[in-house]
């Protein structure tokens, strides 16, 4: 289940319809001639757009949460991953990965099946969420965006238990909304990848 962590427990699950997207600043465009002609900083994040339901029928932890974190403090989600990914995912075991700083490649350790393209994951030295861009079954994977800090035998989490830090995004509710007197519904909630100072 993919949702918000409070206390090391998921106190609202995302619903659909839910949206991840890479923030990278571009910058360029056309030029007379029509030819493209961009420029595009190493610096990426990602941003979740997401409904939540809470998982309690009170939602008084959700509230408290909303309210609390504004858009200032960061907090943990468990990262979702795409039905593609869980579906065609053989792997299971517990990988480590290597790699140095900039690298787009890590060394892969312990993989007993197929982890897909499309697979979110995160090392247990740092922050940063990345994502596997190409099918592996070990030995080596590529990873977008290149690492932000070099990475040494660090357990790989790949499953369902990739949390990621984030903010909740200046225009999200910082309070509750009530539909029909009793159900929570505040719409779409943007969630944006907190990054870690270099």
């Amino acid at each position: 289940m993919y949702g918000i962590l409070s206390s090391g427990n998921i106190i609202a699950k995302f619903v659909a319809p839910l949206a991840m997207k890479s923030d990278v600043n571009e910058f360029g465009g056309d030029a007379l001639s029509l030819v493209r002609s961009f420029q595009k900083t190493t610096a990426q994040r990602w941003r979740i757009a997401a409904g939540v339901e809470p998982l309690t029928y009170h939602a008084n932890e959700l509230y408290v949460h909303l309210v609390t974190k504004g858009s200032s403090s960061p907090f943990e989600i468990i990262t979702p991953q795409n039905y593609g990914v869980i579906t065609s995912r053989t792997s299971s075991a517990n990988v480590l990965a290597s790699g140095t700083l900039h690298s787009d490649t890590v060394t892969l350790t312990g993989v007993n099946g197929l982890i897909p393209a499309g697979t979110m994951v995160k090392f247990n030295n740092h922050k940063k969420v990345y994502m596997i861009t190409e099918n592996t079954t070990g030995g080596s994977a590529k990873i977008y965006p290149t690492l932000r800090k070099g990475v040494v035998n660090s357990k790989m989490f790949y499953r369902d238990d990739v949390e990621m830090s984030v903010y909740y995004g200046t225009d999200s509710i910082k309070g509750m909304v009530y539909s029909d007197g009793i159900m929570m519904n505040i719409g779409s909630i943007d969630f944006i990848e907190a990054l870690e100072k270099s």
